[in-house]
């Protein structure tokens, strides 16, 4: 009967919806103890965003005197647009090097305790949406600040971010799964993940990449919803809802394949661990 339930396509949503206490338990943990015995605590989460957008409006804005439209004269407008690809890369970043040792680094929850260990991605993801809040909240401030106001469409961003947290979580189950056979997995991670940042429009604008290699940045799965997270936060435009429908329907089945995986791998975990 599990297996038979494992496989069914709606086991992503009821693997966050049936255990949705355990990871908001969880999650207050991580975050508490990451801050735990520091003098600032939780300050941190809006210091460490404010500093970096502060040193990329000095950097590219001052020194390199960047533009990110030709036409802009503003300091901050290049730190800003810019920033808000960091974020969208940081949530993803911070997933995947931290999935291929969820597992590793939790033995007890896989020999001794009757833990439902496909929470654990979850968790991971939790803990990293609540850092990519706090520096939202920065990015939000600065649009304001640059801009005077802020485009309604700035609340559609939570839409917007649903089908890429959707594909973190399969990506996650998979790495995690692997990571407990595969150790160096969690050392080319860092390459990997910065590759993702290089090769999406983050530090520059997909207009500048030459139009015959525009297609192939999209297939890095981060292009879209940098863009995305753009238009709507920034410059006020609406969601590209058929490129949203499809990398939803995209994101959902690699999170499907990725919990099957996991589910059909975790078996030999206790052996490995």
């Amino acid at each position: 009967m599990k297996e038979q339930i494992s496989m069914h396509p709606l086991v992503v949503a009821q693997s966050l919806v049936s255990n949705r206490s355990i990871i908001a338990q969880f999650v207050k943990r991580e975050v508490a103890g990451r801050y735990k015995g520091s003098f600032l605590g939780l300050l941190w989460t809006f210091i460490n965003p404010l500093l970096m957008l502060l040193i990329y409006t000095f950097v590219f804005g001052v020194v390199f005197k960047s533009r990110w439209r030709p036409s802009s004269s503003d300091h901050l407008e290049f730190a800003v647009v810019m920033f808000a690809g960091v974020l969208v890369h940081g949530l993803i970043a911070e997933c995947l090097q931290r999935a291929p040792m969820l597992v590793v680094s939790n033995p007890n929850f896989v020999k001794k305790v009757v833990f439902p260990l496909e929470t654990l991605p979850w968790i991971a993801i939790g803990s990293a949406l609540f850092h990519t809040l706090m520096a939202s909240i920065i990015l939000i401030g600065a649009i304001f600040v640059w801009q005077g106001h802020l485009p309604l469409t700035v609340f559609l961003v939570p839409v917007i971010l649903l089908p890429f947290v959707v594909l973190i979580a399969g990506l996650a189950w998979l790495l995690a799964s692997l990571g407990v056979y595969l150790r160096d997995l969690g050392q080319v991670m860092g390459i990997v993940t910065s590759l993702l940042m290089f090769l999406a429009p983050v530090f520059y604008p997909l207009h500048s990449v030459p139009e015959r290699f525009q297609p192939l940045l999209y297939l890095n799965p981060i292009t879209f919803i940098v863009e995305q997270v753009r238009n709507a936060a920034i410059w006020g435009a609406s969601i590209d809802w058929m490129g949203w429908v499809l990398y939803l329907v995209i994101a959902y089945c690699v999170a499907w394949l990725g919990l099957v995986w996991f589910q059909k791998t975790r078996k030999g975990f206790a052996d490995v661990l």
